[in-house]
């Protein structure tokens, strides 16, 4: 039997499917990347950003706000978003086909979805507060101009938090990963009688033997590849997966290193632990911004 059938039915179909797998994969990292630099800038012009005139005066200075109440309480949503998008992501995969088939698997699904949605609801609420937070600062005076970038950065995590939500939810073609699992293992029998030629050929089988068992494994670990990257959120599960805790924790330690060390250095230290731990409870329970 001719190895052109093995490539065209295995190979190409599973070298396709990997390289949706990691194009999806280095689309979620850099999706990441916008969340955190956005998040690093929003917390900057709340903190930082002044609108003193030169002939009129004004100010944070001339304002009645606490501004470091205000500053953290804008850096608190952000430590809850940076939790709750690591447990988000770090979910079970609940896209396989037992999930949409058999009855045991809809459960799954279905309670996963649940928690999920409660989990993605929660991060777009707490993104409408820090967008409540925005409107202190045009209460007092912050032009309009500046507010309306500072909506961009709000609209660029949005955007950043749906894109990750679709990959979380959406895998590469049922299809080909069929086709490629019904082929790598029931397709190599049929290669037996040109193994068996290659050893009479050969006069060597061991040599037939080897090349029959570096094929199998070779289809083996292509399509092990393909299986892990399927959901690139679970570094747990396979070497090439994005670290989700380490990517999420880095904004957290970031936007601490500028209140403490930098915007805030006279204040007493915050505490990033008490707010990780809070994320816990209900979003109601937390009190919105005061105006």
């Amino acid at each position: 039997m001719d190895f052109v059938l093995l490539s065209f039915a295995v190979v190409t179909p599973m070298s396709a499917s990997l390289g949706m797998a990691f194009s999806r994969r280095e689309t979620a990292l850099s999706q990441m990347n916008v969340i955190r630099a956005s998040l690093v800038e929003l917390y900057t012009a709340h903190s930082v950003w002044d609108w003193i005139s030169v002939k009129k005066g004004g100010g944070k200075v001339e304002s009645t706000v606490d501004w470091l109440e205000h500053a953290d309480g804008v850096l608190h949503e952000m430590v809850c978003i940076e939790q709750e998008l690591a447990r988000f992501l770090t979910l079970p995969n609940a896209t396989r086909a037992r999930h949409r088939i058999m009855h045991f698997g809809r459960a799954e699904a279905e309670e996963l979805t649940d928690l999920s949605t409660q989990l993605f609801d929660n991060m777009v609420w707490r993104m409408g507060r820090i967008t409540l937070y925005c409107e202190v600062l045009k209460r007092e005076g912050l032009p309009g101009n500046e507010a309306s970038r500072m909506r961009q950065w709000e609209r660029f995590i949005l955007e950043a938090m749906e894109g990750l939500r679709i990959i979380k939810f959406y895998r590469t073609p049922q299809a080909l990963r069929s086709l490629c699992r019904l082929f790598s293992v029931f397709l190599p029998p049929f290669y037996s009688p040109f193994y068996a030629q290659l050893a009479q050929d050969l006069n060597s089988l061991g040599t037939a033997l080897t090349f029959s068992v570096m094929t199998s494994l070779a289809l083996t670990a292509l399509f092990e590849s393909l299986t892990q990257m399927e959901d690139p959120f679970l570094s747990q599960e396979s070497l090439d997966g994005i670290d989700v805790p380490k990517e999420t924790q880095l904004i957290g330690n970031e936007l601490l290193l500028l209140r403490n060390r930098l915007f805030f250095p006279d204040a007493p230290e915050w505490d990033i632990t008490r707010a990780r731990d809070s994320q816990q409870k209900e979003t109601t329970d937390i009190p919105p911004p005061s105006f």
